[in-house]
């Protein structure tokens, strides 16, 4: 959870020093909240934290018991205005990189060719392996006419079969909602000296990457 009384936000994978347990690192979190809809579950992404509420965050970094609890400082210096404390928090699970986080995918086509309530989709997919990856899939045109993911056309590449509710326009706009996993930053830089300015080295502080605002 952010500090309340830390003044900014957090940005999703700006970096953090975190000191957890005997152990000070620095890593990308990954910000993500649980929703449940159409009684499906999903491990959400968020770009920032919530305001005055709790967040799962996902980061790379040394296999700490769960229980553990620690503190994440963005901004070391000593000449920093504020509360240096960014956020707190508690381990809950070693996973590996088995939870889950999604966020939403919006896939743009348009008609290629138009039969009855069948339709060639091009400019949505660049290769036959997309369009496995994606059979099935529920897909919409502007004017709301529902359809589905089919087959993909041979010797075509990104060109799929896809068949709607009803005759489709030449104009119309086809587009696809998903959902698509993504994966904390493998980036862990260990503070083995005091937690002293971004710039210099030895007792000083060693080098840190910076957050986008700073850079």
């Amino acid at each position: 959870k952010k500090h309340r009384w830390h003044k900014k936000i957090l940005k999703n994978n700006d970096p953090l020093v975190f000191s957890m347990g005997w152990r000070r690192f620095q890593s990308m979190p990954l910000f993500s909240l649980k929703s449940v809809v159409a009684g499906e579950e999903r491990n959400r992404m968020i770009k920032y934290t919530p305001e005055h509420m709790h967040c799962f965050a996902q980061i790379f970094g040394p296999s700490t018991p769960p229980s553990t609890g620690f503190v994440a400082v963005q901004r070391l210096e000593a000449s920093t205005a504020g509360f240096r404390i960014a956020a707190t928090g508690v381990v809950t699970e070693l996973d590996a990189g088995q939870s889950r986080v999604v966020k939403k995918l919006k896939l743009v086509g348009e008609p290629k060719k138009i039969f009855k309530n069948t339709c060639f989709v091009k400019g949505m997919f660049t290769s036959a392996l997309e369009v496995a990856k994606f059979e099935g899939a529920s897909i919409r045109t502007v004017s709301g006419i529902r359809g589905q993911v089919k087959r993909a056309v041979k010797g075509e590449s990104g060109v799929f079969r896809a068949t709607f509710e009803d005759k489709v326009l030449a104009s119309d706009i086809i587009f696809l909602r998903s959902w698509v996993q993504v994966h904390p930053h493998r980036f862990y830089n260990a503070v083995t000296n005091l937690l002293g300015p971004a710039s210099g080295g030895g007792e000083a502080g060693g080098h840190k990457m910076k957050t986008v605002g700073e850079i």
